[in-house]
């Protein structure tokens, strides 16, 4: 077996974020080595509990020693009975001219009285950043070294480890992420709408591989034979970014490199403050803002054709890349591939039929209400926020009955107009089968 999932974190909220004071001095000595706040444990364990309820949870973890790091893993570790390990070659980024010092994270003879019974001591460091601080290009080389040994080692010491969990920094989960992905620096943006990788406290990045590496069946002697890819030919792709849903206050303090100062630092927080304290206030929200409904139809394959395809009330629709000829979906927890296609035929789209006949006075029964929405969910399509889609809308006159809009005294029911869609395009998607 190989990784085929990687799931990456950052910490949960640190003490020295707080408006003000006190703050907590660093209990295992070492400089900026802060704890988490209360509300930074509890992101800790919102992540858990979100890590818990996905099909695909990771099988170990693997934590930059730094105390905030191993604050968030604890949770996760229990919640999920998963070993936890200390790896410093995912830890946090320091500066050659950092002052007064370039912290050193203590190791496991220390943090293992702080965390008993979380932290495993069956692992070495893959990596050591340098001590004497990095420059982003040295950090971002730290990086793309790493990859390749760590998974090396992880399928050569535990070959039934197919998902694992790192939790880390900001800089760090990003230079991560964009050497996984093959980028030549942590500052190039993901696509043409510069998207970049979200890092804010507590949030959760997944990356899964595209292809497979081994070959299916060997029909001499009967058996599967597996070829092994090197990592560096293996495909990765991004399928979740900076997920913060799980959270109950979303998402706080997000980084990136064009932040001028260290992720989280003192210098860090007083920028914020400042920039909060000198920027203009937020205009109030156009009411007349315009947003463009696309609806389109997405073809789901099926692997029976005498079968139809059923997707659970409880999955979760995913996309990304509408702009692209080939986006990509997720749908509960498969992966999908889309390729755009002229709709044959005729589908309509009817976003407001259950708001036809509505009750002014609120007099509709649950069961009324029920069955008034049901009649109008329409099958086979979905809704996506994207203008370089091309839709027809056509206003499409009703019997006299729905078409005009009248106040009957009896039932105060008001009858207004609809809007059906035309849909003229299509989704055709096929399965994204990773390793």
């Amino acid at each position: 077996m190989v990784v085929n999932t990687i799931y990456i974190a950052r910490h949960g909220y640190r003490s020295n974020w707080l408006p003000e004071g006190p703050y907590p001095d660093p209990l295992t000595g070492i400089d900026s080595d802060v704890p988490l706040t209360e509300h930074g444990v509890q992101q800790a364990k919102e992540l858990a509990h979100y890590l818990l309820s996905l099909d695909n949870q990771p099988e170990a973890a693997f934590a930059s020693p730094f105390y905030r790091c191993l604050e968030t893993v604890q949770p996760i570790a229990k919640l999920l009975e998963i070993p936890v390990y200390l790896e410093r070659g995912i830890g946090e980024w320091y500066r050659p001219d950092r002052k007064p010092v370039i912290p050193v994270p203590a190791g496991y003879e220390i943090l293992s009285k702080f965390f008993p019974g979380v932290i495993s001591q069956e692992w070495d460091s893959t990596l050591t950043p340098n001590e004497k601080g990095e420059t982003e290009q040295e950090m971002y080389m730290r990086f793309k070294k790493f990859w390749p040994l760590f998974i090396e080692r992880v399928e050569k010491e535990y070959p039934n480890v197919e998902c694992i969990l790192l939790v880390t920094h900001a800089a760090s989960k990003i230079a991560l992420g964009m050497s996984l992905l093959g980028y030549d620096n942590p500052r190039m943006s993901l696509n043409e709408n510069g998207d970049k990788i979200r890092s804010g406290s507590c949030s959760l990045d997944k990356y899964e591989i595209l292809k497979k590496s081994y070959d299916t069946i060997d029909e001499t002697d009967d058996q599967t034979s597996f070829t092994y890819i090197p990592f560096s030919d293996r495909k990765w792709v991004l399928t979740m970014n900076g997920n913060t849903e799980f959270l109950s206050s979303g998402e706080e303090m997000n980084w990136n490199f064009d932040c001028v100062a260290e992720a989280g630092s003192d210098a860090d927080i007083k920028k914020r403050q400042m920039t909060k304290k000198t920027s203009s206030p937020i205009p109030e929200a156009d009411d007349q803002t315009e947003v463009e409904t696309v609806y389109i139809s997405v073809d789901i394959p099926s692997g029976n054709y005498k079968e139809r395809t059923e997707i659970a009330k409880s999955a979760i629709l995913q996309y990304s890349g509408l702009e692209t000829d080939a986006p990509l979906f997720r749908i509960g927890n498969r992966l999908y591939e889309g390729s755009w296609e002229r709709l044959v035929g005729t589908e309509l789209a009817f976003p407001n039929a259950a708001h036809v006949h509505k009750k002014t006075a609120g007099l509709l029964s649950p069961t009324e209400e029920n069955e008034t929405t049901n009649a109008g969910q329409s099958k086979g399509s979905s809704t996506a926020n994207d203008p370089n889609i091309q839709i027809q809308e056509e206003d499409v006159g009703l019997p006299d009955s729905t078409n005009t809009s009248r106040d009957h005294t009896g039932d105060k029911e008001e009858v207004q107009s609809e809007k059906i869609y035309r849909i003229k395009e299509r989704i055709v998607l096929s399965n994204v089968r990773p390793m």
